[in-house]
């Protein structure tokens, strides 16, 4: 996968529909992004400011998942 794609302004909808399988990094993070109504609003950006994690640590826990599931 091209993770240069993975930017904070993607919705949590975009980035799930281009890989489902990192789902798990809104799990292990604690949020409530799977499956919220709001998730198609939602940017990487909102969720880090919401849930208070380092976007770039956002960011590259999904680029790892993706890596990995490649």
């Amino acid at each position: 996968m091209d993770t240069s794609v993975i930017h904070t302004q993607l919705t949590v909808d975009e980035v799930l529909q281009r890989w489902p399988h990192v789902f798990s990094v809104f799990m292990k993070n604690k949020t409530k992004c799977v499956g919220c109504f709001m998730q198609q609003f939602c940017t990487l950006k909102d969720v880090a400011e919401t849930y208070h994690i380092p976007p770039e640590k956002l960011i590259e826990e999904i680029e790892n998942v993706s890596d990995e599931a490649s």
